[in-house]
Order: C-alpha cells, then structure tokens, then sequence
C-alpha cells in the first residue's frame, strides 16, 4: 500500500512538470505524438529546434556525463515505442553539439515497424544509420565499415544519408542473421540496478508485475511459432522469423544472468513463448534446481494442460498473459486467433489451479465487431473472473497497421482503408471505415470501467449492461456458459 501510494504521488508529480515545464510529459509515453505514425518528420525537427526545457537539459547533461565517463566513439539509440523517440533524438543531439566525430546509430522496435520508408535527411543531422530488425548482423557489418574493412555499399538493412546527393539510401546486402542460439547472453553490466524505481500503479497482484520489481529480460525465442493472427505484424521479421534455442542453451543464460545481476526474477519477453520450448526449460531448470521466478508471454492453446502447469510452476513460473483478444468465437476466427472461448477458460484456469496467476489481453474495435459482440466479449470476461481463469486483463482498441493481414488484405475482413498521406518519416497506423458503423470508443470507457472493477473483485455479480451508460442489448451468452466449458476439462 506504501508503494502504491508513492506511485500516486510520482503521478502528482508528472502532472506538475507537464503544468510547469512540458505538456507532452509523461513517465512511459514521453512526447508520443512527435513520432507515432507521424508522417514527416516536421512535427520532431520543430520540437528538436526549440529551446531546451528543464527535461532536455537534465536528458542533456546525463548524456554528457556519460560521454565523459566512456569516451565512446559508437553510440547506439535503441527506441522500443514512439515515447522513446524524442529523448533518443535529443540524446544524439548533445552527443553531436558535443563531438560531432562520435557515431550515432537509430535502431529498436519503433524503428523496425514505423521507419521502414523513411525518406527525410534531417534524421541523418541526429544519427548517422539507422538500422532495421535484429541488430546482430547489421552492426557487425556496420563496425566492419567503421573500421575500414566494408564499403558502405555492403551494409545490411541500414539507412543512411549519401554524401553526395544528400537523399536517405537503404542498403542492404544479404547476408544470413545471427542464429538466435548463437546471439549470446544479454549483459547489464555498468547500470545501477539497485537505483531503478518499483512503482505500483495497481495493487491487483498480476498487473502490478509490469512494474513492480525488477525482472531479467530474456526471449525463448526469436519471433512467433503461431505468426498467423490478422491484428499482428506478422510479415515483419520480429514475428516472422521463428527460431529457438535449446534448454541448456536458455538455462545457461540464465544462471550467467543470476551471477551478474544478483537477481533471480525473469520476464520472457516473447511475442508467444513456445510451449515446447517452456517444457523443456522447465525440465532442465527444475534438474538444475536454478531457484528462480519467471513469467512471460503465451498463447492460450490446449498444449497446455494442467500437468504441463504443474511442471512450469514447479520450474517456478509465477505468472503468464495471453491475448484472448476479443471474446468471441466467431472474431477469433475470423482473426485466425487459433483458440475458442471454451478452450481458453479451461487452459487458464489449469494455470490458476496450479498457482499461476494470468493476464488477458482483450481487443474492441476489430472489424466487423458489433455492439452484441462487445456485450456478450465482457459477459465472458466476467465469468473467466468469478470462475478464477484470470485474474488480470486489459481492453486495448484494436488499430489496423500497415504490416499487419487486415492492413496487406482488408477486403478480406470486411472493412475499407482510408488513404494515406505521402510519407517520409513513419508509417504504421492506418485508418479504416468500418460498416457496422459502432461508435467503439464509447463502448471502450464502458469496458475499461469494468475491468478495473473486475481486478478489484467488484461488480462480478452484476449485470453487464450496467457498466454502459447508454441502452445496449441484454447479452446472448449463457450465464453459466465458463462454468459448463470448465466442467468439460479432459
């Protein structure tokens, strides 16, 4: 509760330094709208040219500092979300005021999904490459060309500006990447781990795992075995290109990682961990008596039986999340999802009845979806609630990406895409019209109302219409309908 409330209180603080100092200030989503989806780069060079706040001159001198303390002569920026990408370019603005000689490279997931067309030569007053997907073979490559040993015409998916014409060339030399079992162990070494902040936004015991403590990130594997769902960018390397390693492989990073951090909780960070894969890491971390907590990333599908529950929790599995995405049988279908409602109840709840909590990741707004289905999605949410399958969840709004089957076919899913400007700088987002014509961002506050009961324990015998303050229709779900679905397990 102590936490919880200094969370609170860090909250109070943001909005004194977005009052104060920066409208666009948040803790995880830092100035967001620069760069998500953004078509040119206008919006970033404007807010990159205006006079440094209280934030940037702390961002400032923190890169600064740093540059004293290494004296590197290569920097890499890596930005996961568009909240990371105006510190990332404020950050490669100070190191080349301060040593224009320094090299500064872009990479990370905002990169790999949103720059993929980028045309715009200011990026390359910032940053001197910028590289696409894992990083393993383009930066080698790239330190190859550093050091005289590669021309710049064999790079390998790296962006970078033409001395001559000065427009933004991709090259790309094909070579084969890095075997994941190859990659080697991530490495904290140099960071103050002992200084990073715990915060308790929530004190629902899953979703408090985000934030709360610190976790070893580690991967089972690269990229989705399943890479199918129509929400997904399945035709990005990230999801696309599946590849594992061996328990032993896996186990002995982790006991690498143990002995550097002094810390035994993992997150798996996997788009979906691979059941097979998490069996025989559980085998090999139960032989070893490794001694740590993990939790991670799945998928919900019958593989996981209640014995394979009992073996991961014994291997000291904790925790797992899932995409049940939309509640309804026939959308996950028509998103190639791959499991029922029925199916998803009785696999979470083999992993509550072994100790380990689970989260849901529940989609609105997926095309062709109506107000009944989004009626009858929260009555099932409910019931996996009061029947203890889940003990967490979210209601993200589906957006159509670029990448994704709905944005490469959206015929196919009944919906029209709406064209886009002319893009130099990032793409991802689109919009679409939708014929059923629901108004889902009003059915989103409803359905982020009562899952935030939900977590709480609140409102689980009520009537789901209750949540909604406008006239919706009574839901087609039976009451008991999780209940009969679990009593039909094995």
């Amino acid at each position: 509760r102590a936490k919880h409330l200094a969370t609170l209180y860090l909250n109070d603080l943001a909005d004194v330094l977005r009052d104060a100092i920066d409208p666009r200030f948040e803790f995880v989503r830092y100035a967001e709208s620069l760069a998500g989806s953004q078509p040119t780069f206008d919006p970033l060079a404007d807010a990159l040219a205006a006079p440094l706040n209280l934030v940037d001159d702390t961002l400032r001198d923190l890169t600064l500092e740093a540059l004293a303390r290494h004296q590197p002569t290569m920097v890499l920026l890596s930005v996961p979300f568009p909240g990371a990408v105006y510190a990332a370019f404020r950050i490669a603005q100070a190191i080349k005021a301060q040593d224009p000689r320094i090299i500064t490279v872009l990479g990370g997931g905002f990169v790999n999904t949103e720059l993929r067309e980028l045309k715009d030569p200011r990026v390359f007053d910032y940053f001197d490459f910028v590289s696409l997907d894992a990083g393993e073979r383009p930066l080698l490559a790239l330190m190859e060309h550093v050091q005289g040993k590669r021309s710049r015409q064999r790079l390998v998916r790296t962006f970078l500006r033409d001395g001559d014409s000065g427009a933004v060339r991709y090259v790309n030399l094909v070579e084969p990447d890095v075997a994941f079992a190859e990659v080697g162990t991530p490495t904290w070494d140099g960071l103050p781990l002992d200084r990073y902040l715990s915060l308790l936004d929530m004190l629902n015991p899953m979703h408090r795992l985000w934030s709360d403590g610190r976790w070893n990130k580690l991967t089972v594997a690269h990229g989705c075995y399943w890479k199918k769902c129509s929400f997904c960018d399945v035709s990005l390397d990230y999801i696309g290109r599946y590849e594992g390693a061996s328990a032993t492989v896996l186990a002995d990073r982790i006991e690498a990682i143990v002995q550097e951090t002094g810390q035994t909780g993992f997150h798996f960070v996997d788009e979906a961990a691979p059941p097979k894969s998490l069996k025989a890491l559980a085998t090999e971390l139960i032989a070893r008596n490794a001694g740590i907590s993990w939790w991670g990333n799945i998928r919900f599908e019958k593989t996981f039986t209640p014995e394979l529950c009992e073996l991961l929790a014994d291997s000291g599995c904790i925790a797992v999340s899932g995409g049940l995405e939309v509640a309804s049988d026939r959308l996950l279908n028509l998103m190639k999802k791959g499991v029922s409602v029925d199916q998803v109840a009785r696999v979470t709840r083999a992993f509550t009845d072994a100790g380990i909590l689970v989260h849901a990741y529940l989609m609105y707004g997926f095309p062709t979806q109506t107000v009944q289905d989004t009626v009858d999605a929260l009555e099932y949410v409910r019931q996996l609630f009061e029947n203890g399958c889940i003990q967490s969840g979210f209601f993200h709004r589906f957006a159509c990406t670029v990448h994704s089957p709905v944005g490469l076919n959206p015929e196919e899913y009944g919906v029209t895409l709406r064209p886009l400007p002319d893009v130099t700088f990032a793409k991802n987002d689109i919009g679409f019209d939708d014929p059923t014509g629901v108004d889902h961002d009003a059915l989103g506050r409803a359905l982020k109302k009562a899952i935030y009961n939900y977590m709480h324990g609140i409102g689980l015998d009520e009537d789901v219409r209750s949540w909604f303050p406008f006239k919706v229709p009574k839901t087609t779900v039976g009451r008991h309908r999780i209940a009969k679905a679990l009593s039909q397990r094995g």
